[in-house]
Protein backbone atom coordinates (compact mmCIF):
# COMPACT_ATOMS: atom_id res chain seq x y z
CA UNK A 1 0.00 0.00 0.00
CA UNK A 2 1.19 2.93 -0.69
CA UNK A 3 1.83 5.69 1.65
CA UNK A 4 -0.66 9.27 0.92
CA UNK A 5 0.68 11.92 2.34
CA UNK A 6 -1.73 14.35 3.51
CA UNK A 7 -1.74 17.59 1.89
CA UNK A 8 -4.49 19.18 3.31
CA UNK A 9 -3.46 21.62 5.28
CA UNK A 10 -5.44 23.80 8.30
CA UNK A 11 -4.95 27.12 7.75
CA UNK A 12 -6.70 29.81 10.22
CA UNK A 13 -7.05 33.01 8.06
CA UNK A 14 -9.20 34.81 10.56
CA UNK A 15 -9.14 36.03 14.34
CA UNK A 16 -10.99 33.87 16.12
CA UNK A 17 -12.78 37.39 18.10
CA UNK A 18 -14.16 37.77 13.74
CA UNK A 19 -15.86 34.68 14.09
CA UNK A 20 -18.34 35.96 16.95
CA UNK A 21 -21.41 37.52 16.05
CA UNK A 22 -21.47 41.47 16.74
CA UNK A 23 -25.21 42.62 18.90
CA UNK A 24 -26.12 45.31 15.91
CA UNK A 25 -29.66 46.80 16.95
CA UNK A 26 -32.39 46.89 14.42
CA UNK A 27 -35.28 48.96 13.88
CA UNK A 28 -37.63 46.98 15.80
CA UNK A 29 -35.86 48.51 19.19
CA UNK A 30 -35.62 51.63 18.04
CA UNK A 31 -39.79 51.44 17.80
CA UNK A 32 -39.79 49.79 20.93
CA UNK A 33 -37.83 52.70 22.70
CA UNK A 34 -40.04 55.47 21.24
CA UNK A 35 -43.18 53.71 21.60
CA UNK A 36 -42.33 53.80 25.62
CA UNK A 37 -41.27 56.80 25.38
CA UNK A 38 -44.27 58.36 24.25
CA UNK A 39 -46.12 56.04 26.57
CA UNK A 40 -44.40 57.67 29.33
CA UNK A 41 -45.09 61.20 28.04
CA UNK A 42 -48.88 60.10 27.83
CA UNK A 43 -49.17 58.84 31.51
CA UNK A 44 -47.72 62.00 32.59
CA UNK A 45 -49.82 63.96 31.51
CA UNK A 46 -52.58 62.11 32.53
CA UNK A 47 -51.40 61.36 36.15
CA UNK A 48 -51.08 65.33 35.90
CA UNK A 49 -54.55 66.30 34.72
CA UNK A 50 -56.00 64.15 36.92
CA UNK A 51 -54.54 65.82 39.97
CA UNK A 52 -56.05 69.65 38.90
CA UNK A 53 -59.85 68.23 39.14
CA UNK A 54 -62.03 71.03 38.71
CA UNK A 55 -63.43 72.23 41.84
CA UNK A 56 -66.79 73.88 41.48
CA UNK A 57 -66.72 75.30 45.19
CA UNK A 58 -63.01 76.96 44.24
CA UNK A 59 -64.31 78.47 40.91
CA UNK A 60 -67.64 79.96 42.67
CA UNK A 61 -65.09 81.48 45.63
CA UNK A 62 -62.86 83.15 42.87
CA UNK A 63 -65.88 84.39 40.84
CA UNK A 64 -67.56 85.98 44.03
CA UNK A 65 -64.35 87.94 44.45
CA UNK A 66 -63.38 88.77 40.92
CA UNK A 67 -67.45 90.42 41.32
CA UNK A 68 -66.98 91.68 44.31
CA UNK A 69 -63.62 93.40 43.68
CA UNK A 70 -64.94 94.68 40.39
CA UNK A 71 -68.29 96.53 42.04
CA UNK A 72 -66.33 97.72 44.95
CA UNK A 73 -64.40 99.66 42.16
CA UNK A 74 -66.69 101.40 40.63
CA UNK A 75 -67.51 104.85 41.00
CA UNK A 76 -67.57 108.27 39.58
CA UNK A 77 -69.87 107.00 36.79
CA UNK A 78 -73.19 107.90 35.12
CA UNK A 79 -76.32 105.82 36.25
CA UNK A 80 -76.26 104.39 32.60
CA UNK A 81 -72.57 103.31 33.28
CA UNK A 82 -72.82 101.76 36.22
CA UNK A 83 -75.96 99.98 35.49
CA UNK A 84 -73.76 98.15 32.64
CA UNK A 85 -70.76 97.94 34.54
CA UNK A 86 -73.28 96.20 37.86
CA UNK A 87 -75.25 93.94 34.85
CA UNK A 88 -71.90 93.02 33.23
CA UNK A 89 -70.15 92.01 36.75
CA UNK A 90 -73.00 90.49 37.91
CA UNK A 91 -73.58 88.71 34.75
CA UNK A 92 -69.53 87.45 34.85
CA UNK A 93 -70.51 86.17 38.42
CA UNK A 94 -73.30 83.56 37.39
CA UNK A 95 -71.54 82.70 34.14
CA UNK A 96 -68.13 81.62 36.07
CA UNK A 97 -70.11 80.18 39.33
CA UNK A 98 -73.27 78.53 38.45
CA UNK A 99 -72.67 78.28 34.50
CA UNK A 100 -75.06 80.37 33.48
CA UNK A 101 -74.80 81.98 29.75
CA UNK A 102 -76.34 85.13 31.18
CA UNK A 103 -73.08 86.26 29.76
CA UNK A 104 -74.21 85.71 26.69
CA UNK A 105 -78.03 86.65 26.63
CA UNK A 106 -80.00 90.18 26.31
CA UNK A 107 -82.35 91.09 29.63
CA UNK A 108 -85.39 89.76 27.85
CA UNK A 109 -83.68 85.82 27.05
CA UNK A 110 -82.50 86.00 30.65
CA UNK A 111 -85.25 86.47 32.39
CA UNK A 112 -87.87 84.52 30.08
CA UNK A 113 -85.55 81.35 30.57
CA UNK A 114 -87.28 79.04 32.79
CA UNK A 115 -84.37 76.98 33.81
CA UNK A 116 -82.34 80.30 34.45
CA UNK A 117 -80.90 79.95 37.87
CA UNK A 118 -82.44 76.40 38.43
CA UNK A 119 -79.78 76.23 41.69
CA UNK A 120 -80.91 79.23 43.45
CA UNK A 121 -84.14 79.12 46.07
CA UNK A 122 -87.29 80.69 43.64
CA UNK A 123 -87.11 83.90 46.17
CA UNK A 124 -83.96 84.77 45.18
CA UNK A 125 -84.36 83.84 41.47
CA UNK A 126 -87.41 86.67 41.31
CA UNK A 127 -84.87 89.15 43.21
CA UNK A 128 -82.43 88.69 40.59
CA UNK A 129 -84.57 88.85 37.70
CA UNK A 130 -86.05 92.23 39.24
CA UNK A 131 -82.42 93.38 39.89
CA UNK A 132 -81.89 93.00 36.14
CA UNK A 133 -85.05 94.39 35.01
CA UNK A 134 -84.39 97.50 36.86
CA UNK A 135 -80.83 97.90 35.30
CA UNK A 136 -82.55 97.53 31.77
CA UNK A 137 -84.69 99.83 32.51
CA UNK A 138 -81.96 102.36 33.52
CA UNK A 139 -79.46 101.55 30.95
CA UNK A 140 -82.28 102.50 28.52
CA UNK A 141 -84.28 104.81 30.09
CA UNK A 142 -83.91 108.65 29.30
CA UNK A 143 -81.42 110.09 32.40
CA UNK A 144 -84.78 112.17 33.77
CA UNK A 145 -86.33 109.32 34.85
CA UNK A 146 -83.51 107.60 36.69
CA UNK A 147 -84.07 107.98 40.45
CA UNK A 148 -81.40 106.15 41.56
CA UNK A 149 -77.60 107.64 42.65
CA UNK A 150 -74.69 105.08 41.22
CA UNK A 151 -73.50 104.72 44.91
CA UNK A 152 -76.85 102.79 45.57
CA UNK A 153 -76.75 101.20 42.32
CA UNK A 154 -73.85 99.56 43.63
CA UNK A 155 -74.44 98.87 46.68
CA UNK A 156 -77.65 97.08 45.51
CA UNK A 157 -75.32 95.20 43.05
CA UNK A 158 -73.07 93.73 45.86
CA UNK A 159 -76.22 93.17 47.89
CA UNK A 160 -77.94 90.88 45.09
CA UNK A 161 -74.20 89.33 44.95
CA UNK A 162 -73.57 88.40 48.46
CA UNK A 163 -77.43 86.95 48.42
CA UNK A 164 -76.92 84.81 45.52
CA UNK A 165 -73.41 83.64 46.66
CA UNK A 166 -74.45 82.76 50.25
CA UNK A 167 -77.63 80.14 48.72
Amino acid sequence: MEDKENTFELVETRDALELVPRWEPQAWWYFAAAGFIVALVLLGIFLKRKKSVHDPSRERREAYAAAKKELAAMGGDDIRETALKVSLALRRYLARSLEEPALFETHEEFIGRHDGLKDLPEEIRSEVGGFFSRLAALKYAPLEEAGDSPEELRDSGIGILERVHKA
